[in-house]
């Protein structure tokens, strides 16, 4: 059990060592930038010439502020499945919102809309309608059984994301090769061209979100009670759980519709989080939100080193790769530990 101020100090913990990770990402990378180029990049006179103040500013600072938006909504809409559904393994992806935005997406880039509306990419709003129109579905088709609760949302949300995902596999088969290989390099997951406008364009319903999420925090520990017992405190279980899926998925649908699926950010930092700071959620969700940010701007510094590290080459490998991988390898030490007798999940 973690009492109160050991957890406090751990947030303190958490919240210096995101802050110390957004401010010195964006000094690493292929091209060494000095102080001088940095401020530089404010005299007019001469940030024209001054490239090396451009890639900062311009390529490498928004990609850190992305990549923390990504890793802060993913992972605290991950923390709002699990509790919501009473299931370790819920998160963004189980339950169809990153397949409808692949599906906008996909569909967008086969039928060639590569402009932009009011600035926006089409692609990001189509990515951005399909997964609204998804999480919408999975919600319509939950709410037609009788019984509607946890496991019938649950199971609407995976079948809903195997059509989508049908559909996506669909279009790639009937494109021709140059928009395959656009349509999968979008689907690896990646922060690295979303500029500002992409950070802009998300934060709104990121902090809407999250500000919705907060406050349910209560109906949230009591949601993992049961829902007999959350019923029995006062918790009016359809608004509440609709509530809280909605805003999970608005942040999720965010971040998708211009950084691409990245997976595993919503399952394994919640579980990490839980054990550094409990189960409370008014302690869970913060912690997720920092340790998600933190957590893919240092997966997104690896990708992009570990060709230049391995190979000697300047190739840079999507971030969504990379956290499939380390998904992969958490569970597998998930899955041994409980074989050995350990906590696990």
């Amino acid at each position: 059990m973690i009492s109160a101020r050991s957890a406090r100090l751990r947030l303190l913990l958490l919240a210096a060592a995101m802050l110390a990770v957004i401010l010195a990402a964006p000094w690493f990378g292929g091209t060494r930038i000095s102080w001088t180029d940095v401020v530089g990049w404010f005299d007019s006179a001469s940030s024209d010439a001054n490239e090396h103040g451009r890639i900062f500013w311009m390529l490498r600072v928004p990609r850190v502020l992305m990549a923390a938006l990504a890793g802060l909504s993913l992972a605290s809409a991950g923390a709002v499945f699990q509790a919501t559904f009473r299931n370790p393994l819920a998160d963004p992806f189980t339950l169809g919102v990153a397949s409808g935005a692949a599906l906008g997406a996909t569909a967008a880039l086969h039928l060639r809309w590569t402009g932009a509306t009011a600035g926006v990419s089409t692609v990001t709003l189509a990515a951005f309608a399909g997964a609204l129109v998804s999480v919408v579905i999975v919600y319509a088709v939950a709410g037609t059984w009788r019984r509607f609760g946890t496991d019938t949302l649950l199971l609407a949300g995976i079948s809903i994301g195997f059509i989508c995902a049908a559909g996506v596999l669909l279009i790639q088969y009937l494109s021709i090769a140059p928009v395959t290989n656009e349509t999968v390099r979008w689907l690896m997951g990646s922060v690295v061209q979303v500029g500002y406008d992409g950070v802009l364009g998300a934060a709104p319903l990121v902090i809407i979100g999250l500000g919705v999420v907060a406050y349910l925090h209560r109906e949230l520990d009591l949601f993992m009670m049961g829902d007999l017992v959350a019923a029995g405190r006062g918790v009016a279980l359809g608004r509440a759980r609709a509530a809280a899926y909605f805003a999970a998925s608005a942040m999720t649908a965010a971040v998708v519709a211009h950084c691409g699926p990245i997976a595993f950010v919503g399952l394994v930092v919640p579980h990490i989080a839980r054990a550094f700071v409990g189960a409370t959620h008014a302690r869970l969700l913060p912690a997720a939100a920092m340790g998600g940010a933190t957590f893919l701007i240092l997966c997104d510094f690896l990708s992009s080193r570990m060709m230049g590290w391995l190979f000697d080459s300047p190739m840079q490998i999507p971030v969504g790769v990379l956290t499939n991988l380390i998904g992969g390898v958490f569970f597998l030490y998930v899955l041994l530990t409980r074989r050995s007798g350990g906590a696990g999940m």
